[in-house]
């Protein structure tokens, strides 16, 4: 990324939960502070992700749980000398009371197609057999509500399907005009 090609000093990321992501995301946030540390993307996934995550199945074998144990102790170890980590009950003197409000928001037609497309999908038919975990398909549903450049990964790809360009800003990845 072209982030990571700024000379600096120091680098530092302020996040909410990023061991609560997904594990790409995780590499992608430490690649920035500290590029190679945990080599390059494709070693990353192959070493931990692909081995955390069939851990974490429900059908995964005792084996699987094992490896995934072992390696998700490996990462822990690699990064936490870089990581301060606060919980909650640290800081909570500190924060204000928290005040929430909850907004709903229509979906766009494009927003309302992919929603229904996904739950007719194969992928659906995977989570109801439990092939699949259903974390990945309330992932994708929640990429389709925030706008549906996050699911589609850019709008060239959405285009793609639909075949034409006929509205303004159609090809700017999160125009606001596609999201509810």
């Amino acid at each position: 990324a072209l982030v990571k090609e700024y000379d600096t000093c120091h680098r530092i990321i302020l996040s909410g939960s990023p061991i609560q992501n997904n594990l790409q995301e995780l590499w992608s946030l430490f690649d920035f502070v500290f590029p190679g540390k945990l080599g390059d993307l494709q070693v990353f996934l192959e070493e931990f992700s692909v081995p955390i995550t069939q851990g974490g199945y429900s059908n995964a074998t005792k084996i699987q749980v094992q490896t995934a144990y072992k390696c998700a102790c490996v990462l822990r170890e690699t990064i936490g000398p870089y990581l301060l980590r606060r919980l909650k009950a640290d800081v909570k003197i500190n924060l204000p009371s928290k005040n929430e409000q909850v907004l709903f928001c229509k979906l766009t037609p494009l927003q309302e197609d992919f929603y229904i497309k996904f739950l007719r999908s194969e992928q659906v038919g995977k989570i109801l057999t439990r092939s699949t975990h259903s974390f990945v398909g309330l992932n994708f549903l929640k990429k389709i509500c925030n706008h549906p450049d996050i699911y589609t990964g850019d709008p060239s790809a959405r285009l793609a399907m639909q075949g034409t360009i006929s509205e303004v800003g159609e090809t700017e990845y999160g125009a606001v005009e596609r999201s509810g």
